[in-house]
C-alpha cells in the first residue's frame, strides 16, 4: 500500500461490536474531512501506537497542511529511515524541501526518487525548479527536456511546457531547446469553459506537489466536462493520480 496520503485505500472490515478503528484509519479520514487539527493529534496517536512509515507520512503531510514544513520534513526523513527506498516519500520532501528554501536538499531527494522509478516525470521536472532556484538555469532546461520527453500523458506535457515557459519567463529568459513549447502554446483556447480551465489548474498544481489540491480540481472538471472524450481523458487521468505512481 503506498504511503501517500491521498493515495491510500481504506479498507472497510467489518467486525462485530463497535471496535475502534486503528488511529491510521481514524486520522485519514479525518484528514479527507478536511479537520486537520483532529487529524495531526490521531497521527501522532498512530506513531505511538506503531511507528511506521505511513504513519510519520501521513503526519508529515498533515504538519505541511498545517504550516508546519519543518515538522513536515522531520517526518518525512523519520518515514525514510523505516522505508529508505519509497521514491513517493522521497519525493514528498523533496517538494517540502523546496517551500522551506533549500533546493540543494530537494535536488538530492528528487534525484534519488528518479533513480528508484526512472520514469517517474514529475521527479524530474521537479529537480529542474529545484536546480532553477539555485541558479543552475541550464540544468533546470535539461530537467524540464527530459521530463516532458518522459510524460506519456499529452495534458501533464502541455502543463509542464506552460510550467517551464513561464519559470523560463521568471528568470528573464525564454524557454528554449527541444522540449519548449512553441509560441502560444499552452494557451488556453478562447471557447476552454470552466471546466478546462480547473483541469489545467489540477495539472499546475501537480507539478508544484499539491496532489490532495490537485486531484479536488480534477474531480470538479470532470463534474463540468461535457465533450465525451475529454470525459474519458479526465476520467484516465484521475485513475492514475488515485494510484499509486
Amino acid at each position: 500500500m503506498s504511503t501517500r496520503l491521498a493515495l491510500v485505500v481504506l479498507a472497510v472490515v467489518l467486525v462485530s461490536g463497535c471496535a475502534k478503528p486503528p488511529a491510521l484509519e481514524r486520522g485519514l479520514m479525518l484528514y479527507e474531512q478536511g479537520r486537520y487539527r483532529r487529524a495531526l493529534a490521531t497521527f501522532d496517536e498512530a506513531v505511538r501506537e506503531q511507528p511506521s512509515a505511513a504513519a510519520y507520512t501521513n503526519r508529515g503531510t498533515t504538519r505541511i497542511r498545517l504550516g508546519d514544513t519543518a515538522g513536515g520534513i522531520a517526518d518525512f526523513t523519520s518515514a525514510l529511515q523505516l522505508a529508505p527506498n519509497d521514491f513517493e516519500i522521497l519525493f514528498n520532501r523533496g517538494n517540502a524541501r523546496l517551500v522551506a528554501g533549500d533546493p540543494k536538499g530537494a535536488i538530492a531527494d528528487f534525484t534519488r526518487a528518479a533513480e528508484l522509478r526512472p520514469t517517474f516525470a514529475l521527479a524530474v521536472f521537479n529537480r529542474g525548479i529545484a536546480r532553477h532556484r539555485s541558479g543552475d538555469a541550464l540544468g533546470a532546461r535539461a530537467d524540464w527536456n527530459e521530463a516532458i520527453k518522459l510524460a506519456k500523458d499529452p495534458e501533464v506535457r502541455a502543463a509542464m511546457e506552460r510550467r517551464a515557459e513561464a519559470l523560463g519567463r521568471e528568470a528573464g529568459a525564454p524557454a528554449s531547446g527541444p522540449g519548449a513549447p512553441a509560441s502560444g502554446a499552452g494557451a488556453p483556447a478562447a471557447d476552454s469553459g470552466a471546466g478546462r480551465e480547473l483541469a489545467r489548474r489540477a495539472l499546475d498544481r501537480e507539478l508544484a506537489g499539491d496532489h490532495t489540491g490537485a486531484l479536488a480540481d480534477l474531480k470538479s472538471a470532470l463534474a463540468l466536462e461535457t465533450d465525451p472524450g475529454r470525459r474519458a481523458a479526465l476520467q484516465d487521468l484521475l485513475r492514475m493520480w488515485e494510484e499509486a505512481r
